[in-house]
């Protein structure tokens, strides 16, 4: 790592909380929440069971998504926007969306007693008030539905935020037992898969980035030498989990220099550095059990 690397790694992330004087961000109270920008954004999601995911080359899992997709839509908004979503719930049992934005009602929690239930639409909404990256997920079956797919992020940008090429990483973990379909693992007699597949060498859990597992079917990430890049990371599952990027540096939110995150279920964060390293680099989870099932990409870097 060279000095020049370090130092623009802690520009690019000290710059926006302690810029210059016309830096709009630069002497803002992060526990402040922003205005309301008079923007109502709306997101229409329906939740599906039983979809054929493509984790990776020929391996099928029988998924539970919103709109057909893992992680489900992005819910992309600005600090101070409202937000409406209409959930429309197509399974069998009932479902829900939570978020892990502060600033809504009891109804619209999406807990227990907010669920939505079979054959029915309902609206959850919020104001967006503070920037950042954040999961969502389904609250009824909690431990099952999000291991079977029920899960996405919530991105909320600041006003006047430095302009960055965007990383969204969202962390999971499906089980084998689900899968309908693994390479090379069927009975030939019985047409039947068993619970421990042998897919990359078969684990308990496959371990997926965006809804996808290892380097040959992760789409790979791209920056560019003299970009900012902006890191959001969402773990959602039932593993700790980390993020390590081969060859880069950033501030944590303790001021250190990390090129490693760890984030619980549910956690997620933001980070960003200033690229000056071309190559073509390793990013993963440093768990060596969700390295060997799955969590594995690349991130290409060109000059």
């Amino acid at each position: 790592m060279s000095r020049v690397m370090i130092f623009a790694a802690l520009v690019a992330l000290t710059a926006p909380l302690a810029g210059c004087a016309d830096d709009p961000l630069a002497e803002r109270d992060p526990l402040k929440p922003y205005p309301p920008t008079g923007v109502t954004k709306t997101f229409d999601l329906t939740i599906t069971e039983d979809v054929p995911w493509e984790v990776g080359p020929g391996a099928i899992y029988n998924a539970t998504t919103y709109n057909g997709q893992i992680p489900g839509p992005t819910i992309e908004v600005t600090a101070g926007d409202h937000v409406v979503i209409n959930l429309t719930n197509s399974a069998k049992a009932a479902h829900s969306v939570h978020t892990h934005i502060s600033s809504f009602t009891d109804a619209n929690d999406g807990a227990h007693h907010s669920l939505t239930m079979p054959g029915e639409t309902r609206t959850y909404e919020w104001d967006a008030l503070f920037p950042g990256t954040f999961p969502y997920h389904d609250h009824g079956d909690e431990d099952e539905s999000v291991t079977l797919g029920l899960f996405g992020a919530v991105v909320v940008h600041a006003p006047g935020e430095s302009p960055a090429n965007e990383h969204l990483v969202v962390l999971a973990d499906f089980e084998q037992g689900e899968y309908e379909q693994l390479p090379g693992v069927a009975n030939p007699e019985t047409g039947e898969f068993p619970t421990e597949g042998t897919y990359h060498g078969g684990h308990q859990y496959m371990h997926t980035i965006n809804g996808k597992g290892y380097e040959d079917a992760v789409p790979p990430f791209e920056g560019k030498v003299g970009e900012l890049q902006r890191w959001r990371i969402v773990s959602i599952g039932r593993e700790f989990h980390t993020w390590h990027i081969h060859g880069h540096r950033w501030l944590d939110g303790s001021g250190q220099l990390s090129d490693n995150v760890m984030l619980g279920p549910g956690m997620s964060t933001t980070f960003e550095f200033m690229e000056d390293n071309p190559g073509e680099w390793l990013v993963h989870c440093h768990v060596p059990d969700h390295l060997e099932g799955g969590m594995v990409g690349t991130y290409i870097v060109t000059p």
